[in-house]
């Protein structure tokens, strides 16, 4: 007999009402896979912006099909070929960048170049398949939520930190929107790796939840002093990293406050895609423009020690059941929850 489980599938793009809970088959494991049985995951804007119909190929995914990239919770079952290390029961969390492991960078060992991936959608139910290649598992310690809050935007910011501009003690790192989950991400990564913080919010009840995570200077990204700001803490120097996902709205001012010989790293658009900036900035600081997405095991690895460690705690701003998926889609474009949106089972 077939057994079902609650899913939030979309079947047309559109606004958050398109967002519907069915009763769909539970799926089954194949060789070399794991069934997970979920605990929470969180929302993230690209589920926004699958929704949505964002035209890019990166964005594009058959429909009917279940959203959701952060899969938290506990083996059920384990396929076949699967490393006996994973049991029922374990904890695990997974990486939702899906390189193909065929094409020249990936037999070279650079998957996070990899021109065919995939990234992981249908974590919005209660019971996901994933590959077992992409699962850790984590310590019971760490709670639920931070746990569903972490792969998405933890591993994205860790490639951007350090996989791609090597921060450390002698950077200083501009964090836009810092109470974001990628942005909180940033500032604890950053700090872990002893740079000095600066860090922005556009409200005082977000400002104030920033000193939570004691940057070195907190900036209000809505003030027209907001640049000279940034320079006068640096003592005219600027920022040896700005951390970007915002786009249109910040992306000229993060030329501004960029250091001579600096680097800016991107990973999002959240104010949209396309940017008008003076190019002057760019070549007469000579700065070095990394473009980013998500991030390969190794950042899942070396990151989630920090996780079960107990020293990253991913910023929660609301827990909502799954039969609440439309509101938490409202609220995720609304823009007016400080940290990450989960979601329990």
């Amino acid at each position: 007999m077939e057994v079902l489980m609650r899913a939030a599938l979309i079947r047309k793009h559109g606004d958050p009402s398109v967002l519907q809970l069915e009763e769909i088959a539970v799926p089954k494991p194949g060789k070399g896979e794991l069934l997970i049985k979920m605990l929470s995951t969180s929302v993230n804007h690209r589920d926004v912006w699958i929704r949505k119909g964002h035209p890019h190929p990166a964005y594009h995914v058959d429909l009917p099909t279940v959203l959701g990239v952060d899969v938290c919770g506990v083996i059920e079952e384990a396929g076949e070929g699967v490393d006996p290390a994973f049991r029922p029961g374990d904890r695990v969390i997974a990486n939702p960048y899906i390189p193909c492991g065929k094409c020249d960078r990936c037999r070279r060992g650079e998957f996070q170049y990899c021109p065919n991936f995939t990234v992981y959608n249908g974590s919005y139910a209660e019971y996901a398949v994933i590959s077992a290649n992409n699962a850790v598992k984590i310590s019971k310690e760490v709670p639920v939520a931070h746990a569903a809050a972490f792969p998405n935007s933890y591993i994205t910011a860790w490639q951007m930190l350090v996989g791609k501009v090597g921060v450390g003690p002698a950077d200083t790192v501009f964090v836009w929107a810092g109470t974001s989950g990628l942005g909180s991400a940033a500032i604890e990564i950053a700090k872990l790796a002893g740079a000095r913080v600066i860090a922005s919010a556009g409200t005082e009840e977000k400002l104030e939840m920033l000193k939570a995570y004691a940057p070195d200077l907190i900036v209000d990204h809505y003030k027209p002093d907001m640049v000279k700001r940034v320079m006068d803490f640096t003592e005219g120097k600027g920022a040896s990293i700005v951390f970007e996902h915002v786009g249109k709205a910040s992306w000229q001012r993060t030329l501004e406050l960029c250091a001579f010989g600096g680097s800016i790293v991107t990973a999002g658009a959240t104010s949209g895609d396309e940017v008008a900036m003076d190019i002057t900035y760019a070549f007469v600081k000579q700065i070095r423009i990394f473009g980013s997405r998500l991030g390969t095991m190794k950042d899942l690895s070396d990151s989630v020690r920090h996780l079960n460690s107990g020293y990253f705690k991913p910023l929660i701003g609301r827990a909502l059941p799954l039969e609440d998926i439309v509101q938490a889609h409202e609220l995720m474009e609304a823009g007016k929850i400080i940290g990450k949106i989960t979601l329990e089972y």
